[in-house]
């Protein structure tokens, strides 16, 4: 091999410096490539592009040095892989810069590569046996110390980099690469043990997200279908008053066509007597006998005493119209109530942990441990009188305090003769006599006893409900300012207060009003809307 690696700057085109190919030899002694000689005698005067000795003749093929060529193609480039190229490639430091093969190894210690020849020479020198040999590695040259020159062989984990054994005098808490690397690794074996464990868990979280995105899918489609039946119901509706309106005026238009067809003949039948008439009392009137004009003088026809009005019965339109208002109207209303099982569905995400707010109590209420249960007691209890506590009228607010966004919560009042409910401002009196009015800053409603539902507009509402709620869910969203109410047992919605002037923090508001010799001694209950049954 070390032969063939001398020969070969022997093989190598003065012009173009790659191998030989077609070597022509001219009569100097001197070996070209015959395409890059002839190109240089074309170029220039036909001289040696050496020595510069005229060429008197053709230089013909040097059958022998292509020979020698062929062979040593045969022997050294039958796997033109051993020889460096491409670009990623690491070259042997050793071998001739004019051929130089592909490294296979790296020694970290003489800080050089070698292909498989020179390999072999370094394995074989016994001082060397020992050099740590990796795969090729590019710029060795970072390997060394920039400082001293010598291998980087040594770790400062106070430096946190690698140093030469000439840098140890500087360096503190100073270890070998290798005890540096075991370390490193069991970090490494730990960090690759947590990422995976990042990986699996986002795995998992991403599964739950697609799940959910698809139970979310399901959700919106099925609330489309609903609202799209809803909607095909209150079009129905529509359409069946349509028909029940047009039709007596599809009638009255057919009579009227029917009458003004009897009415035009009977009229174009007089016409036609009168012309008939007309005709013959012209012929007559200028008879010069008199007895004979006596005689032939015609009968005139009478005058017609003709209807001349278009009867046209409306009585039946306006008294259907004004009868199918009302149940068309509550036929509507009835179909779009069943989009309050969607609103309910939707509004239970916003649900908050509430809690009653003892301090604010009136003295005469019953706050349970857990801030979750209202009852009045049935008499006055002394108390201090905080400041912001009711303290003639039985409320007790809820925290926190609502200031943006949307809420949602739901009271037990079960069977209970009266209670109040709803929000309040954080500002509105608690002290003395209330006005529950919403410029006042209370949106509630109320059972007064009896089945008397109302809302405390100004002036109030009397609600007409189908049946007793006993859970309520009270719904409250500050971007669009409303409070709305639902019995949340029928799925049904009670009362919505719309345009409300919050303008501050609001809070939600109970009262579970006096109890009787104990007919209204059940209490108010916050639900956990995780807990209520609510069949959608």
């Amino acid at each position: 091999m070390a032969t063939a690696v001398d020969i070969s700057r022997h093989l190598h085109c003065p012009i173009c410096k790659n191998l030989l190919a077609e070597p022509v030899s001219t009569s100097c002694g001197h070996t070209f490539c015959k395409r890059c000689l002839d190109q240089y005698i074309n170029m220039s005067d036909p001289q040696c592009a050496l020595c510069q000795e005229p060429v008197s003749t053709k230089p013909s093929v040097n059958v022998a040095l292509e020979s020698l060529l062929r062979e040593f193609h045969q022997i050294h480039l039958s796997d033109l892989s051993l020889f460096t190229g491409d670009r990623n490639e690491v070259p042997c430091d050793i071998c001739d810069e004019q051929l130089t093969f592909v490294a296979i190894k790296s020694c970290l210690i003489c800080q050089m590569s070698y292909c498989e020849h020179h390999l072999k020479q370094h394995q074989s020198t016994a001082r060397l046996k020992g050099h740590k040999l990796v795969c090729p590695v590019e710029k060795l040259d970072q390997r060394a110390c920039s400082v001293h020159g010598r291998p980087l062989e040594l770790y400062s984990r106070q430096d946190e980099c690698c140093i030469c054994a000439l840098c140890v005098k500087t360096a503190g808490d100073v270890t070998s690469v290798e005890s540096e690397r075991e370390r490193r690794q069991a970090v490494q074996e730990n960090t690759i043990e947590q990422l995976g464990k990042m990986i699996s868990y986002r795995r998992e979280k991403l599964g739950e997200l697609q799940e959910m995105a698809t139970n979310s899918q399901a959700m919106i489609e099925r609330e489309q279908q609903e609202i799209k039946e809803v909607f095909a119901a209150v079009m129905e509706a529509v359409r069946r008053a349509e028909e029940v309106l047009l039709g007596p005026l599809e009638d009255g238009s057919r009579c009227l066509e029917k009458e003004m067809e009897e009415k035009t003949q009977q009229i174009q039948k007089d016409i036609l007597k009168y012309n008939e008439a007309i005709a013959v009392l012209n012929d007559t009137k200028n008879e010069e006998d008199d007895i004979l004009f006596l005689q032939s003088y015609p009968c005139v026809p009478d005058e017609f005493k003709d209807d001349w009005t278009v009867s046209m019965d409306t009585e039946l339109n306006f008294g259907t119209m004004r009868n199918l208002k009302a149940a068309m109207l509550a036929q509507i209303e009835s179909k779009l109530e069943k989009l309050c099982s969607v609103e309910i569905q939707r509004i239970q995400k916003f649900s908050i942990d509430l809690l009653l707010d003892a301090e604010t109590a009136h003295p005469s209420l019953e706050v349970s441990p857990d801030c979750k249960t209202v009852r009045d007691s049935g008499k006055t209890q002394a108390s201090p009188g905080s400041p912001k506590q009711f303290d003639l009228v039985g409320g007790v607010l809820g925290t926190p305090q609502i200031m943006s966004g949307r809420a949602f919560w739901i009271v037990e009042v079960g069977q209970k003769a009266g209670w109040e409910l709803g929000v309040v401002r954080e500002g509105a009196k608690r002290k003395g006599q209330i006005s529950y009015k919403p410029n006042e800053g209370y949106w509630a409603i109320v059972l007064c006893g009896q089945g008397m539902y109302g809302a405390f507009e100004d002036p109030p509402v009397q609600l007409q409900l189908s049946s007793n709620p006993q859970k309520i869910g009270v719904f409250v969203d500050c971007e669009e300012t409303l409070v709305s109410f639902y019995d949340m047992e029928a799925l049904v919605h009670i009362y919505t207060f719309t345009k409300c002037s919050f303008n501050e923090a609001i809070r939600p508001y109970f009262n579970p009003h006096p109890n009787k010799n104990g007919i209204n001694s059940a209490p108010m209950v916050i639900c956990s809307v995780n807990q209520t049954d609510i069949h959608m």
